[in-house]
């Protein structure tokens, strides 16, 4: 240990310091102590002489189902150190190094946000600076949690905590080039509060926990931030926003919410977190339209799944891979294309559809001018090739609302419904490089004026598709086998009027959940949550799943 030296990581904020704050730093014995026993730090197990070398930042165990799992920042690691062997020295000090022992990290088990692990994600996602490491037990087979104890962690615990304390091991090297691994821990008590910040050097800004201690310098990462008293709760690491402050005095940490959850619940149960693809609210406030389809290749899994094709309002298209609910059902995000004028400004609405028979999935759009447009064939290589059905026309500037399904004409989803400015509702069936039959089925009238939101699906489990209607009152109705000629197509209510599914923006059935049938639907909110609702039937929309928050 003595000649440790420190990570690469572990230096960031250590350069913003001058040789004169690192000597009046160590001369600052009212913020060093022994340490408590249920906060350490790391070493590499890498030994030279004998002695551990590379000590880097601060953990705090917490408890845990194996007893074992310790808390820190997730920038303290990239990739690689998940094959590296390590250890944790619970209450490590000057005088008594290693009081506890030390406890192996597993490898292979160091658990992060996959959002902050990828390149460019510690930029990106600097709210999401925290990790989980699980330790095997010390040389006498004894566990973590039963040698020192843990403190529990808070989540979703505020920002202002007048008392919050916070722990770090520093690197002070005295203007020495040696580094002295051999130090007291950092003590400072001090109030917590809510810091907000825009985006800033390429750093995203967001929402952080707040702490102003002097000397805090790089080392501390991780250390925690503790309230509670008698009753103790750690609710922040020191991490997130530009690694956990841009300066020595002032320390940050990413905010514990679900996202941090969700990584506890993946190191308990030893499986790395499942990736999260989707955006956030605030970016799906954007999205223009989506379509249900097969557009990806090669899906993550053997039955396929349905895949999510989305036009944003500046234009970009993309498409979410279908996977399932053990991958929290989108697994992969493809760009078709970027951000562009043409498809932000006259680009109404898409539709998906089978139109040209290949079992894969083609894109239809109507534009601002009244042209319908086919792009048969699209996947994550982008268009291959596009078919003019109608022109630039005045009668198709009217299409309020498109939908694609399987309507009585043949095997395929190749009949396309459109509900008219007027209310009329339109069916053309076999639709392929050019329109279909056209068949009216409602003529002209004011009720279906109101059916802003058509769908399709089959949630009724019959051959003929089902034609999902959300009205401007906040009723869904689902109508069965519905074919466009007669009237024998049952009616079904999903929802009564409301207020809630007012808010409705985007309905979308399709194909997302583990049984075989397009009996699923995805709905954007006005405020940009997105749900999917799974296993529809003729009694209701199905069991609901938030894909993302508001």
């Amino acid at each position: 240990m003595a000649e440790a030296l420190p990570v690469h990581e572990d230096q960031v904020r250590e350069d913003r310091l001058s040789a004169a704050q690192r000597k009046e730093l160590l001369r600052s014995p009212s913020h060093t102590f022994e340490g408590i026993k249920e906060v350490g730090t790391f070493y590499w197990d890498e030994r030279r002489d004998g002695e551990l070398y590379h000590r880097y930042c601060a953990g705090t165990v917490v408890p845990s189902p194996g007893k074992d799992l310790v808390l820190t920042a997730a920038h303290c690691f990239d990739n690689q150190d998940q094959h590296m062997k390590q250890v944790f020295v619970p209450k490590h000090s000057k005088d008594h190094p290693a009081p506890y022992g030390l406890f192996p990290i597993k490898v292979g088990q160091i658990y992060a946000d996959p959002r902050y692990l990828r390149r460019g994600g510690d930029h990106d996602n600097t709210d999401l600076d925290f990790a989980l490491l699980k330790t095997e037990p010390r040389s006498d087979g004894k566990k973590l949690q039963d040698v020192v104890g843990a403190i529990p962690i808070g989540y979703n615990a505020g920002f202002d905590h007048p008392k919050t304390r916070v722990i770090g091991y520093p690197w002070l090297d005295n203007g020495d080039p040696h580094y002295h691994p051999k130090q007291d821990p950092l003590d400072c008590t001090s109030p917590m509060k809510k810091f907000t910040t825009g985006d800033e050097g390429g750093w995203k800004g967001g929402t952080f926990s707040q702490i102003d201690c002097d000397g805090y310098v790089s080392g501390t990462s991780g250390g925690p931030f503790i309230i509670g008293g008698d009753d103790p709760k750690v609710v922040g690491v020191t991490g997130g926003w530009q690694t956990g402050g841009h300066s020595a005095d002032t320390s940050y940490s990413s905010y514990f919410d679900n996202d941090l959850k969700r990584i506890y619940d993946a190191a308990v149960a030893g499986r790395q977190p499942t990736p999260i693809v989707l955006p956030a609210a605030s970016t799906w406030k954007h999205a223009k339209d989506i379509a249900s389809g097969y557009f990806a290749l090669n899906g993550p899994v053997s039955e396929d799944h349905m895949d999510m094709f989305v036009l944003w309002s500046d234009g970009e298209l993309t498409i979410y891979r279908g996977a399932g609910k053990g991958l929290n059902y989108f697994d992969k995000e493809i760009r078709v294309q970027g951000p562009n004028k043409l498809w932000a400004d006259h680009a109404v609405q898409v539709v998906a559809g089978d139109f040209t028979g290949d079992n894969g999935s083609d894109l239809m759009v109507r534009w601002s001018d009244g042209e319908l447009t086919l792009y048969p064939s699209v996947d994550e290589r982008g268009f291959h090739g596009e078919k003019q059905l109608m022109p630039p026309n005045d009668t198709w500037k009217h299409a309020e609302a498109l939908t694609a399904g399987r309507y009585g004409g043949n095997k395929w989803q190749d009949d396309l419904v459109v509900r008219w400015s007027d209310g009329e509702l339109t069916v053309y069936q076999n639709t392929g490089t050019s329109l279909g039959k056209e068949i009216k089925v409602v003529n002209p009238n004011k009720l279906w004026e109101h059916a802003v939101e058509i769908g399709s699906g089959d949630y009724t489990g019959n051959d003929t598709w089902d034609l999902v209607v959300r009205w401007s009152d906040g009723e869904v109705t689902c109508y069965d086998d519905f074919t466009g000629t007669g009237d024998s197509w049952g009616e079904h209510r999903w929802k009564a009027p409301n207020n809630l599914w007012e808010h409705a923006m985007l309905v979308t059935g399709g194909d997302f959940s583990d049984n075989p049938w397009p009996d699923d639907t995805l709905v954007r909110w006005s405020d940009g949550e997105l749900s999917l609702y799974t296993e529809g039937n003729a009694s209701g929309i199905g069991a609901e799943h938030q894909l993302v928050a508001p």
